[in-house]
Formats: structure tokens, C-alpha cells, sequence
């Protein structure tokens, strides 16, 4: 059931049908991928891992308009 939603602006994310159920099996392959251990999971809960995915998922994404620098990070 895909809901409408009012963009104000911001980018969408793109919708993908997803065709598989995530499953245990599934959720350790990925984090096999990205180099997480069973001893790594141990000190993380669910919600890191998946923002670990998620960042992993940002990584082919081309679209990032500036990257900040030191002076940056200094200012901040």
C-alpha cells in the first residue's frame, strides 16, 4: 500500500518493489558484505546495522554536492 506524500522540496527516495523477504539468512549475508562479525554484531543492536547498510548503500551515489573539509569541521 504506497502512500502520497507532499515532497516540500526535498528529494524522494526512489521506490523499489521488493521481491524476497528479509530474512535472518539475508540479514547476515549483508552484513557479511559490508565486513561485520558475529563478534562486531554482538556490540551493535539492529538499527546500527541497518544505518551501516544504509551508508553502504550511499556509497555508489554520485549526487553529493560537496564534501566538507577540515576548515569546514573546524567551523562547525
Amino acid at each position: 500500500m504506497a502512500r502520497k506524500h507532499q515532497n516540500h522540496g526535498r528529494t524522494q527516495k526512489k521506490s523499489r518493489s521488493i521481491d524476497r523477504e528479509f530474512t535472518t539468512a539475508l540479514y547476515l549475508l549483508r552484513c557479511a558484505e559490508v565486513g561485520l562479525s558475529m563478534s562486531d554484531l554482538d556490540l551493535l543492536d539492529m538499527g546500527m546495522v541497518y544505518d551501516i547498510l544504509t551508508e553502504k548503500g550511499n556509497d555508489s551515489y554520485k549526487g553529493w554536492r560537496q564534501v566538507a573539509t577540515q576548515d569546514d569541521f573546524d567551523r562547525f
